[in-house]
Parts: C-alpha cells; sequence; structure tokens
C-alpha cells in the first residue's frame, strides 16, 4: 500500500501552489453509515420497485486518500494514482459497520498536510492494491426485499480479486488493466482543509447500492424458505449493477466530512 511521503515525493515541487501551506498534520480518521441509521437496528428504505430491509451491511475500507487536484478526463487512463498532490492519507484497514450512524475510528490516526484537498479516493482493498489473488470481501450484506407481498431474502459478498481482473486488450499493454483500478473508487468530492484539530469522516449509505436491483433476477438458492444470492462475479444484471454502483464516486454513497471540533 503507498504511503504519503511516496506519493508526495513524486509531485512535491507543486504542493504549495493555490493551497493553504504544507504544515504537516495528524487527525483521527473515522466512516460511518447514513446519519439516520440507528446502530443494532435494521435500516428500512424503499426503492422504485421494492420494501427493503437491511439487517446487514459491511464495508472493508482499506484506506483512504485525499487529493487537492482534480483529474482531467482521459489523463493518466492506466494509472492508479490521481495527478497532483495527496494531500491526507489514512493507510490501515477498517471494517465498517453500514448501519450505524456512530463513526467507528481506523485503527490509526491520518496523516498529511494543511492543504485543502478537492477529490478523495477510497480503496477497497485487504493488504496490497495490487495483489490479484486477494478474494477477502470487501462488501457484505444481508437483508428482505419486499414486492407485492412476494418476499426476496438476499445474501451479498463481493470481493475484488481474479474475479473481477480484465484483459488487456492490446498485446503490447499487458498491464494496461491493473487489478488497482477495480479497487479504487475515485474522484469522490472531498472539498476539504486537513488540520490537527479535528476528525476526517467518511460515510457510505448502502441504501444507494440497492436503489436499482430487480431481487427477483438474483441466482435463487433453494431451501425453505429460498434465498436470493447475489454473485461475485459478473455473473447477471443484479450483480453487475452491485458491483458497479459500490466502485462509481457518487457523492450520495460516498460522503467525505470534516468536523473542526471533536
Amino acid at each position: 500500500m503507498k504511503t504519503l511521503g511516496i506519493a508526495l515525493m513524486l509531485v512535491l515541487p507543486c504542493a504549495c501552489i493555490g493551497s493553504t501551506g504544507n504544515d504537516l498534520v495528524t487527525f483521527e480518521a473515522a466512516a460511518a453509515g447514513p446519519a439516520d441509521a440507528i446502530a443494532g437496528q435494521p435500516l428500512a428504505f424503499s426503492t422504485p420497485t421494492y420494501q427493503v430491509r437491511l439487517d446487514h451491511a459491511s464495508l472493508h475500507v482499506g484506506a483512504v486518500y485525499l487529493d487537492e487536484s482534480i483529474p482531467v478526463s482521459g489523463v493518466q487512463a492506466t494509472s492508479c494514482i490521481l495527478p497532483g498532490t495527496y494531500v491526507a492519507e489514512v493507510t490501515q484497514g477498517l471494517d465498517v459497520d453500514l448501519l450505524s450512524s456512530e463513526p467507528q475510528l481506523f485503527p490509526v490516526r491520518g496523516e498529511g498536510f494543511a492543504t485543502r484537498s478537492r477529490v478523495g479516493e477510497v480503496w477497497l482493498t485487504h493488504g496490497d492494491v495490487d495483489e490479484v489473488t486477494s478474494a477477502l470481501p470487501v462488501f457484505t450484506a444481508e437483508g428482505t426485499a419486499e414486492r407485492g407481498g412476494e418476499l426476496f431474502p438476499f445474501v451479498a459478498s463481493i470481493s475484488i480479486g481474479q474475479n473481477r481482473a480484465l484483459p488487456s486488450s492490446d498485446p503490447a499493454r499487458p498491464g494496461a488493466n491493473p487489478i488497482c483500478k477495480e479497487r479504487i473508487v475515485s474522484p469522490i468530492p472531498a472539498e476539504l482543509l486537513p488540520s490537527s484539530s479535528g476528525r476526517l469522516l467518511l460515510r457510505v449509505d448502502p441504501r444507494i447500492l440497492f436503489q436499482a436491483i430487480d431481487f427477483s433476477a438474483l441466482t435463487k438458492v433453494e431451501g425453505d424458505p429460498p434465498l436470493f444470492r447475489f454473485e461475485d462475479a459478473p455473473i447477471g444484471p443484479p450483480s453487475i449493477r452491485l458491483y458497479q454502483t459500490l466502485r462509481s464516486a457518487r457523492s450520495d454513497l460516498y460522503q467525505f466530512e470534516w468536523a473542526t471540533a471533536l
């Protein structure tokens, strides 16, 4: 996993341009579900077609980064590193209970500069972001969807490893689709100013992941009652849509906040 020191060494000469300064700061960092979620209780919501109740939803956030530059479309098409300056980082992972609004602290403090950021990254990875063989889940969920009195109990366990690796269409560029591009959600709006007197908070709203899902089209696992399963592979529209949404840099799904007072 890259560190702020390594990332900034590549771009440090421009670190102070248009910024407030480059004073080093450390800060608490936390993640949580939506502000209206209540710890220990299911999260109920509506989609255009279903009434959904989430009984469990967890996301493994391997790291978060803040950058002071908004990338230009088409630039660095094969790179997992944003152009510009990384101004803050949290580099040890956390399993986040998305059914709780309470901030859950990362195991280490964040580090960075007192420089305003424009965008952020969420890394959905266990360990090395470039390790293709990792099969540990980054997102798990259980719940029930209801439509017209018909119930669809469902489970999801999503990993990002060999099952998401994309082959290169150009033999001259065998590394054109590195697995890190699948694991890094970017660029997420994040207009923030890191300081040593505040706390970085990442909120993740799991309701957004299921808004366009047709639960009746999930794989049906026979039982009493039957269970409907999201596939941990690009198989079937519901499973593909869930994975694509998980990786989308939507501000209603991933939201960075800065609290100046703890």
